[in-house]
């Protein structure tokens, strides 16, 4: 398990090779203005990264838009549609799996979009982030044809274009562990994952363009995920010693 010590030693290392390594922050499951993003979207002000909200579109309350319009550096992703599971018993959960007819997950990103554009939200950007991380393959090709420019997952990507014209960015930093209801996974095993896809970025084991990306959720955050979130940006950020990147950045 990695320290705080190996993160900066892993800095300092792409420092040394003339380097500074790039970030970004996704937060999942947006759908009204809470007390809780509130104090997310003041994180991320403090520290100067731009934040992306993955939000769903049929969960959406027409208070997200108003307070949305007071942060600037703040994105809208599509995150799903209902954020419903379709997947039978036995398989992993996915909105947009394997299982669902495909023309039925197609009606219902249609539909989301078109949620998210009649609600104004500012920043809205044409980026697909599946439920749980999960995507069928049938489901990935047909996101060019709907608009979609980039698809945002979880852990390191095979390919930088998994459908022609589309981009792929995922998130490779959790600190909250799932499996027995959402508490934080600890310092140590999340330094680990940061620490390992900068150095795999560094000696080309991964891709070094895909920027290494950090993925909270603010409705589900305890204290303990809280006062790592701090640590851990006051650290990266400290005299600028990384880049915190927008998906906007991407686009064509």
């Amino acid at each position: 398990m990695a320290t705080w010590s190996d993160l900066e030693t892993e800095l300092a290392l792409w420092h040394a090779g003339g380097e500074m390594p790039d970030f970004w922050w996704r937060d999942d499951d947006t759908v009204a203005h809470t007390d809780t993003l509130d104090r997310l979207l003041d994180m991320a002000e403090t520290f100067g990264a731009p934040m992306h909200l993955a939000v769903i579109p049929q969960s959406l309350n027409p208070d997200l838009a108003p307070r949305l319009e007071r942060a600037a550096q703040t994105y809208v992703l599509q995150h799903g549609f209902a954020h419903i599971n379709h997947q039978p018993k036995g398989l992993r959960a996915s909105e947009v799996g394997v299982s669902r007819d495909v023309a039925l997950q197609i009606e219902d990103l249609r539909r989301g979009w078109a949620m998210l554009q009649d609600a104004a939200l500012p920043n809205l950007l044409p980026v697909f982030t599946p439920p749980w991380n999960r995507i069928g393959p049938d489901t990935v090709a047909a996101l060019p044809d709907l608009g979609f420019q980039i698809l945002s997952a979880g852990e390191q990507r095979i390919t930088r274009h998994p459908a022609s014209g589309l981009l792929q960015f995922n998130c490779h930093v959790d600190p909250i562990r799932w499996k027995t209801g959402a508490v934080f996974r600890g310092t140590e095993k999340t330094l680990n994952h940061v620490v390992e896809h900068l150095a795999a970025r560094r000696t080309g084991t991964a891709d070094k363009d895909e920027v290494t990306g950090f993925l909270t959720h603010h409705l589900q955050t305890d204290a303990a995920t809280w006062d790592f979130m701090e640590a851990f940006m006051e650290r990266l950020t400290h005299n600028n010693r990384t880049k915190w990147r927008s998906l906007a950045s991407f686009l064509t």
